[in-house]
């Protein structure tokens, strides 16, 4: 469940990095 979690902010982080 944890890595779950952390799968989850990963990507988000990501996709707000990725946002011009």
């Amino acid at each position: 469940m944890k890595t779950s979690i952390n799968a989850l902010l990963e990507a988000s982080l990501l996709y707000d990095a990725a946002e011009p």
